[in-house]
């Protein structure tokens, strides 16, 4: 696995593609700051008036719906669904209200990836289950016969990401044990994580495994992190450094 992790981080900063980021205002500057250590060109926009010309220009489309604007949404799913660009979904806060529930289900036609918690799977699943907003209730574990049923009717991927990541098609099931606590004490992980996961779909034309190779990069870069600092403050700007130079050796280690 770290073998393709690092054929990946090669071919994005050979290429640097243009990742497009409808996200939320929290979290902009920590994805942006990620993709950048990565090799990636983000891009950031809230304007509907140029969505579709910077989605022409994008590898991909990552789509966070954390800051719900039903009108900017509206427009933004009309856009994706003209481009065909590969689209990597978060359905932020998913299951907490019936409008976030909503707006995520009617993205997911156009979409290859969802990356969630698991309570937030599990609400796209059933349309009706109750999160505590962005925090999950379940266990990653819990939400992969929801998972399974989501690739099934959607054709789409679905990468699970708690204290164990999983990512799940029709056909795979695989679990990753990588990361540290401080994660969860860092705002805005997850939905970086679903960043990290478009930049490596930029590169990777297989939807599993780039869902799988991100989210393995991403807990191991944590790890790293983690063995650096031990407060959130500094642990933040530690896991930035792993993303753009991280151990290679460390992580084979690690995997082995």
């Amino acid at each position: 696995m770290i073998e393709k992790i690092q054929s990946c981080l090669e071919r994005i900063r050979q290429t640097k593609p243009l990742v497009l980021n409808i996200t939320n205002y929290v979290t902009m500057d920590f994805m942006a700051n990620s993709l950048l250590a990565l090799g990636v060109a983000p891009i950031m926009s809230e304007d509907v008036d140029e969505l579709e010309e910077l989605g022409a220009l994008a590898s991909t489309i990552n789509l966070n719906i954390g800051t719900l604007n039903a009108q900017f949404l509206e427009r933004a799913s009309k856009v994706i669904s003209l481009q065909g660009k590969p689209v990597i979904l978060d359905p932020v806060g998913a299951g907490a209200t019936k409008s976030r529930t909503k707006a995520a289900l009617e993205f997911l036609p156009y979409v290859r990836i969802v990356r969630g918690n698991a309570s937030e799977i599990m609400a796209l699943h059933t349309n009706h289950n109750k999160t505590l907003g962005i925090e999950s209730t379940h266990a990653s574990q819990q939400a992969i016969n929801a998972a399974k049923a989501l690739s099934s009717q959607h054709k789409l991927v679905v990468a699970i990401s708690g204290e164990t990541d999983i990512v799940v098609d029709s056909v795979h099931t695989q679990s990753l044990s990588f990361g540290s606590p401080l994660m969860q004490r860092v705002v805005g992980m997850g939905c970086t994580l679903t960043a990290v996961i478009a930049a490596f779909r930029a590169v990777e034309k297989d939807a599993f495994q780039a869902a799988l190779l991100g989210t393995a990069y991403f807990g191991l870069c944590g790890e790293q992190a983690a063995n650096k600092s031990k407060t959130p403050g500094s642990f933040k700007t530690a896991f930035i450094d792993s993303l753009y130079e991280p151990d290679f050796k460390g992580m084979h280690e690690k995997i082995c």
